[in-house]
């Protein structure tokens, strides 16, 4: 789990071991509210020029999110859909 603050619009990544626990979360919690402020949730996609992701997990982008949030509260909303890795 990789959040990012450095912005006004902070941002993460989610990663599951399993595409279909990925999948469930993407689409329960795309538009859902977390600390108030609704989120959007989209298959994380990664530039051709960077290096092939051989992890095998499945990245999911959550955006959109409050500035207060911390990882816990992310980690909190997206752990019922699945192991995160």
């Amino acid at each position: 789990l990789f959040l990012q603050h450095t912005s006004n619009d902070p941002y993460c990544f989610v990663e599951f071991f399993e595409h279909r626990d990925a999948a469930a979360a993407l689409a329960a919690m795309n538009g859902r509210k977390i600390l108030g402020k609704e989120v959007k949730v989209n298959w994380a996609t990664t530039p051709s020029s960077q290096k092939k992701d051989t992890s095998n997990h499945f990245h999911v982008f959550v955006g959109d999110l409050n500035p207060d949030i911390s990882t816990e509260d992310v980690k909190a909303a997206f752990t019922p859909f699945g192991k995160i890795s």
